[in-house]
């Protein structure tokens, strides 16, 4: 059979005697050699989405249509004849199957090369509120007054990822394959299963992080160098915005939450200490008159309340005195009553 006559019999121009020679000789051994090579060529060729590209024009229509009307002359057929109509089919049917994948695979692309627009919710507090709210992933986050935290909806699927403004107290849901990354202004905290105090001190310009309990990185964001420190349970990390500096120290971190807790609590901790911790929880600074003062023991567990309430506590609890000027405390001894008689 020559190839030309092919050609025009699968173009669909044969005159209806070229169509019985062809389908005479497909009867053929030759003829199904012919026929079995191709389908396996066939098969191949439109599977390949480039290929297809090349080929688009498959004809269906005309191979269904010449199909349907051999059944109208089943004398032109015998039982092997219509072995290869079925094989036809077949050929057809995995042509449009092979374009339908290409059609996925080509949406797949463009979905991972186009991904959706990203939605962010801002969750805030306005000043003197504290609100507890609880994310998708069911972590646990408490905003401090004039706070908010920034997030987009819905996570992504190997991440998630929070920005946060003021202070927060985070109780994140553990979850190995979608790491936590909170970002604060420079800074950068990683978890994956953790309880820790982020603060940002705007007037210091630092970033205050309090661990409770886990394990953080903290990371300065876009640090060529890759500098990173690791913060366990029970310490407390002060971040420089201005000198990038991190200041790390073993400490109880409970008053570091006091701001939702409503209490401070301190045990056999030297005055220079505590002092340090109002420091941080009022914007404050504290000098001492004497290193005795200094280095003074105090045990005390009171309610968190106006500054002046904790000092007068404080000062009454070790016996001393303090002058408050502007925003420095100096401690000083508490000068002895001195009685004149009648």
């Amino acid at each position: 059979m020559n190839k030309q006559q092919l050609n025009k019999y699968f173009r669909n121009q044969c005159s209806p005697e070229e169509i019985d020679q062809v389908l005479e000789w497909f009867q053929t051994e030759e003829g199904m050699a012919h026929f079995e090579a191709s389908l396996h060529r066939d098969m191949h060729r439109y599977a390949d989405d480039e290929l297809l590209m090349l080929y688009p024009d498959i004809p269906t229509d005309s191979l269904l249509l010449r199909i349907h009307q051999s059944k109208k002359n089943p004398h032109r057929f015998n039982h092997r004849s219509s072995w290869k109509i079925r094989a036809f089919v077949a050929v057809i049917i995995g042509c449009i199957l092979a374009a339908h994948s290409v059609l996925y695979i080509q949406f797949a692309n463009y979905a991972a090369n186009h991904p959706p627009e990203i939605t962010y919710r801002t969750i805030s507090t306005e000043a003197d509120q504290n609100r507890l709210v609880t994310l998708e992933d069911g972590t646990h986050v408490r905003l401090n007054s004039n706070s908010s935290i920034q997030l987009p909806v819905p996570f992504a699927p190997d991440r998630r990822d929070v920005s946060l403004s003021g202070e927060a107290w985070f109780d994140v849901a553990a979850d190995s394959e979608r790491p936590f990354y909170l970002t604060a202004e420079q800074a950068q905290i990683q978890v994956l299963g953790t309880r820790f105090n982020v603060k940002i001190d705007s007037l210091s310009q630092n970033v205050q992080i309090a661990v409770a309990e886990g394990r953080v990185a903290l990371n300065q964001q876009a640090d060529e160098e890759g500098r990173s420190a690791i913060l366990t349970q029970k310490t407390f990390a002060i971040f420089d915005l201005a000198t990038h500096e991190m200041l790390i120290e073993q400490t109880p971190v409970e008053n570091y939450l006091s701001w939702f807790r409503g209490r401070l609590y301190f045990y056999n901790d030297p005055l220079w200490v505590v002092s340090r911790y109002l420091e941080r929880i009022y914007d404050v600074s504290f000098v001492f008159d004497t290193q005795q003062i200094r280095d003074l023991p105090l045990s005390v567990d009171l309610a968190k309340g106006d500054l002046t309430t904790v000092l007068d506590i404080i000062g009454q609890t070790l016996g001393l005195d303090y002058s408050f000027e502007q925003d420095t405390i100096l401690w000083i001894t508490q000068q002895p009553t001195i009685t004149t008689k009648q």
